[in-house]
């Protein structure tokens, strides 16, 4: 066996008597670098020499330092607390097994010992250790990447702005790589087009279809290509491009040059709203099914047409708000939310108020999903 540095494991063995280190050290010899010690000061220094070792066999009764304090000291060094420690010893009460395995020993072998279970314990912890190294390499390398594509996703989403005429928002995400994302954008003939999405869930799942979506809502707007189209290119792109469980829940408004009608497209989304004078005087429920799941979706039945007047606000959010709640506590619901935004319409207080709101709901402003919230003037 060797070690992830290629190199044969080394063995501390801690013993005050002479013969016990030289029949461990023959049985041992053939398979790993042996390092005795013959008491507990000695061992402490041994096994801060580099490289450290790979595991410890301790001895308990010794003059001095006991192996019990030797093992409490080497879990209290960061350097060594580590490297897996068995006690091989000739106390064999049940206690003293359970003293050493709480300070931190992984085995405890009583002596007389048997040299065929020595070495086979001696494999095991040093394979456990290994393997655990190697886990945690694996996963700092792919925390590293995850990191670094997390950062390259950011950078594509934030290429092209949201442009903010005509709209109010707040976006409060999970993670930097949200499911939830806001684009606004105006076609060359000035028509907006706003796209509230969410795909499933959050981080990098989620998040991986967020450019795409991106550039198609700026590329078919710079073609002056009508919502329906939009949406279709959307589903289709999403249904052939995604994993199997990873969809697109999706609002569109597209609001005409004169701003007086908008066609709306709810796939899956909480229902929008449009408030006139101060109250709700339409509401906009999904009518079919997330995109990205089926590419049989009938989407020119879809669309609702609506008249507006200068005044209006439409809005629309994601489910992270309505869905907020704490330990034992009711979500925050559409009615709680429907009486905030009467509270925005009547008083003009600041969109950003919700968040306090769903603070105090749920006694914590750490929520489990990500929040949207957008408002478009008329």
């Amino acid at each position: 066996m060797l070690s992830e540095t290629g190199r044969r494991p080394i063995i501390l063995v801690v013993d005050d008597t002479p013969e016990n280190i030289d029949v461990l050290k023959g049985a041992l010899i053939q398979d790993y670098t042996v390092r005795p010690a013959p008491n507990g000061h000695i061992a402490l220094k041994a096994a801060m020499v580099q490289p450290y070792p790979d595991l410890v066999l301790l001895d308990i009764m010794m003059p001095g330092m006991d192996g019990y304090e030797v093992c409490r000291r080497l879990k209290a060094n960061k350097e060594t607390s580590d490297i897996p420690i068995i006690f091989v010893t000739a106390r064999s009460e049940e206690a003293d097994e359970i003293e050493g395995l709480k300070l931190g020993a992984v085995d405890y072998i009583t002596k007389p010992f048997s040299i065929p279970i020595v070495q086979a314990r001696i494999k095991t912890h040093l394979e456990l250790r290994f393997t655990a190294r190697a886990l945690k390499k694996n996963n700092q390398n792919l925390m590293y990447e995850r990191e670094l594509i997390e950062n390259i996703i950011v950078k594509m989403r934030r290429a092209d702005t949201l442009d903010e005429r005509n709209l109010r928002h707040i976006v409060a995400p999970v993670e930097q790589t949200a499911g939830d994302m806001l684009l606004s954008v105006f076609t060359p003939e000035g028509r907006q087009l706003v796209l509230l999405g969410d795909f499933t869930g959050h981080g990098l799942p989620a998040a991986i279809g967020g450019p795409l979506v991106t550039y198609i809502l700026h590329e078919h707007a710079s073609r002056e290509s009508s919502g329906l189209a939009i949406m279709s290119e959307i589903n289709s792109q999403l249904f052939m491009r995604l994993p199997t469980g990873v969809f697109f829940a999706a609002l569109l408004f597209d609001i005409s040059v004169h701003r007086d009608q908008v066609i709306l497209w709810n796939a899956a989304l909480p229902e929008a709203l449009l408030f006139r004078q101060g109250n709700v005087v339409q509401r906009f429920p999904s009518m079919m099914p997330p995109l990205g799941v089926t590419t049989s979706l009938d989407l020119s039945k879809a669309g609702i047409v609506l008249e507006v007047q200068t005044g209006d606000r439409l809005y629309a959010y994601s489910d992270g708000i309505t869905e907020a709640h704490g330990d034992a506590k009711e979500m925050f619901g559409e009615r709680r939310l429907e009486a905030f935004l009467t509270d925005v319409v009547t008083t003009d207080i600041p969109l950003a108020s919700l968040l306090d709101i769903l603070e105090a709901h749920a006694g914590t402003r750490n929520h489990s999903d990500d929040i949207t919230l957008v408002e478009v003037r008329i």
